[in-house]
C-alpha cells in the first residue's frame, strides 16, 4: 500500500463533522506513517495521550473508513504504535502478516481456491476476448441477473477453469467477506453421495446454497446421474433465486448437452455463454513467451515460433512442451537447437502430423508452383500472374499459417490489411484458385 494513503485520508478527516479541529490539528495532523505494506498500514502517534486518543473505538473507526475509502475498499489492517516503539512496530507488522497468512490458508481450505489463477496472469487473445471481459465484468458484479449463470464451454486446456478460478479470487480480492466455493462436478456428486449414506441433507444444502458464488467444474459429469441432477438443479434455484452468482464450465454448449435434464439446459442458456476457443498463433506465443522469460531460458526466436506454430491442441499440451524444453536446457547448459527441439518435441508434435511453415516456405512454395522468383510476390508489381501468385501466399499465411492480416502485410511488401483481406477473399471465392492454394500447401507439409 502506497505510504500516500494516510496524506489522502486526512483530507478526507479534516471535513468529517465528527472530529473537532483540535484533535485533528495536534493529534491526527501530528501522525506519521511506522509502516505500509499490501495488507497493513501502521501509523504511529507522537505521545502516549494522542494513542488513546485515536485507539478509542469511534475514532479509530472513522480512521479505518476514511482510509479504506482511499483504497478503494481493498482489505486493509489499520494499526496505531506509539512513535518510536520498534519492539511495537515490528510485533505488530509481523503479527498482522501471520495472522494474513493464516487467514488466506483457511479461505484456501473452505473456498477451493488459490491465487494461482488470476485475471492478470490470464494472456488474452482473440480466441477468447469477449468470455474475458464477461468474466471480469462477472467478478465486478457478482449476481447479476443477465449474466447469471454464466456458462463458459470449450475443449480441454483451453483456459475455462482458469477464468472460472479468477472470478472467484477477483471476487474475494474485492470482497473479503463474500462466501465463494469452487468445486468440481465429480466432487460435488461424490459429497452428495456421502451425504446419502449419512442421510445428512441440511449440513450438503446448507454449504452449497448459502454461498454468494458457486464456481462448478465439468457440469457434463452430471450425465447419467438422475438424482444429482435433481440436487443440483434444486442448488441451482436456490442460488439463483437469491440473487447469488453461478459459474459453470463444460465441454458442450448446452443445447449439446441432451442427456442431462432439460429444466438444467434451459437454465444454463439462461444467462450468459461463451466458445473458448483453441488459442491461435498470437496467443500461444504470448502465453509461451511469458514462460520463457519468468524461467529466463537461452530460447531463439526461431526455437519459439517452431514450437507456438506446431504445438496447437491446446495451452496444456503447450505448457507440457514449455516442461519439456526447460528440462533438456537445464541438461544441455542452455545450448539447444532447432534439431534439438525437434527431436525432443516428436512425441507431441508427430502424433499431429505438423511440420514447421514458415512465411518463407510459403513464399517459396507458391514461386515455384507459378514458376515466378521468390521477390517478386513481395514486390510492387501487379500483373495478373504476379497478383493471383500473391494472393494465394498471402491466403495460406492467413489459413494455415493464422496470421494477421497486418503481418501478412508487413511481409509481402507493406501491404495495408485491407489489400491482404480482398486477396485472400479472391481465392476464398474462386474454387479453381482455392483448390491450387491446397494442393500448394499440401506439397509443403
Amino acid at each position: 500500500m502506497d505510504s500516500s494513503v494516510w496524506d489522502k485520508a486526512l483530507k478526507i478527516l479534516q471535513y468529517d463533522p465528527n472530529i473537532d479541529i483540535v484533535t485533528y490539528e495536534s493529534i491526527l495532523s501530528k501522525m506519521t506513517v511506522g509502516h505500509s505494506d499490501d495488507i497493513q498500514l501502521v501509523l504511529e502517534a507522537r505521545d502516549e495521550y494522542s494513542l488513546s486518543i485515536v485507539k478509542s473505538q469511534k475514532l479509530g473507526k472513522t480512521i479505518e473508513n476514511a482510509i479504506k475509502l482511499v483504497n478503494g475498499d481493498k482489505p486493509c489492517v489499520v494499526n496505531f504504535i506509539l512513535k518510536g516503539d520498534n519492539k511495537a512496530l515490528n510485533s505488530t507488522v509481523i503479527g498482522t502478516t501471520k495472522s494474513h497468512n493464516e487467514n488466506k490458508s483457511k479461505v484456501v481450505t473452505s473456498t477451493g481456491l488459490n491465487g494461482e489463477y488470476t485475471f492478470a496472469n490470464f494472456v488474452v487473445g482473440d480466441c477468447n476476448r469477449f468470455a474475458h471481459a464477461s468474466a471480469v465484468s462477472v467478478s465486478q458484479k457478482p449476481g447479476q441477473k443477465q449474466r447469471n449463470p454464466f456458462f463458459l464451454w470449450g475443449n480441454s486446456g483451453l483456459g475455462k477453469t482458469h477464468l472460472m478460478k479468477a472470478i472467484g479470487n477477483a471476487i474475494l480480492e474485492n470482497n473479503p467477506d463474500k462466501k465463494v466455493i469452487y468445486t468440481t462436478c465429480e466432487a460435488f456428486t461424490n459429497a452428495f453421495v456421502n451425504t446419502i449414506g449419512k442421510q445428512n441433507y441440511t449440513e450438503f444444502r446448507n454449504k452449497y446454497r448459502s454461498v454468494d458464488v458457486l464456481l462448478i467444474d465439468d457440469i457434463q459429469f452430471l450425465i447419467g446421474k438422475e438424482g444429482v441432477q435433481t440436487e443440483f438443479f434444486n442448488t441451482f434455484e436456490a442460488l439463483i433465486e437469491s440473487g447469488k452468482q453461478i459459474v459453470i464450465t463444460c465441454d458442450k454448449a448446452p443445447s449439446n448437452l441432451t442427456q442431462l435434464d432439460n429444466r438444467l439446459t434451459s437454465r444454463f442458456q439462461d444467462g450468459i455463454m461463451f466458445d473458448v476457443q483453441p488459442p491461435d498463433f498470437e496467443t500461444r506465443k504470448a502465453i509461451f513467451l511469458s514462460k520463457v522469460e519468468n524461467e529466463n531460458l537461452p530460447l531463439s526466436d526461431e526455437i519459439i515460433d517452431y514450437v507456438c506454430e506446431n504445438v496447437t491442441t491446446n495451452i496444456r499440451q503447450l505448457n507440457g512442451a514449455f516442461n519439456t524444453i526447460s528440462s533438456y536446457v537445464t541438461l544441455a547448459n542452455g545450448e539447444l537447437t532447432l534439431d534439438d527441439v525437434q527431436k525432443i518435441l516428436l512425441p507431441i508434435i508427430q502424433p499431429n502430423k505438423k511440420k514447421y511453415l514458415t512465411p518463407d516456405m510459403v513464399i517459396s512454395a507458391v514461386s515455384n508452383y507459378y514458376d515466378l522468383t521468390p521477390d517478386k510476390l513481395t514486390s510492387k508489381l501487379r500483373s495478373a500472374e504476379i497478383s493471383k501468385a500473391r494472393n494465394v501466399a498471402m491466403f495460406i499465411c492467413r489459413d494455415y499459417l493464422e496470421l494477421k492480416y497486418e503481418k501478412i502485410g508487413q511481409l509481402f511488401g507493406g501491404r495495408k490489411h485491407t489489400t491482404v483481406m480482398h486477396g485472400c477473399d479472391n481465392v476464398d471465392e474462386d474454387p479453381e484458385t482455392k483448390k491450387e492454394a491446397e494442393a500448394i500447401y499440401k506439397s509443403i507439409v
